[in-house]
């Protein structure tokens, strides 16, 4: 394999693994943010009464 190659290979590897990271982090935020519109949507006296 020649050090051209080598470049070349490592770069998918990385590229891969930056893709996988990107997907990861789009479903984490996209949990939450669904969770955080959720809790916005509750009146705030009714999240006071909740909450004690």
């Amino acid at each position: 394999m020649s050090a051209d190659d080598e470049r070349e290979y490592a770069d998918r590897i990385r590229e891969a693994r930056m893709s996988h990271r990107r997907e990861r982090a789009a479903r984490r935020h996209a949990a939450w943010s669904g969770v955080s519109d959720f809790l916005l949507s509750i009146p705030a006296a009714v999240g006071v009464r909740l909450g004690g």
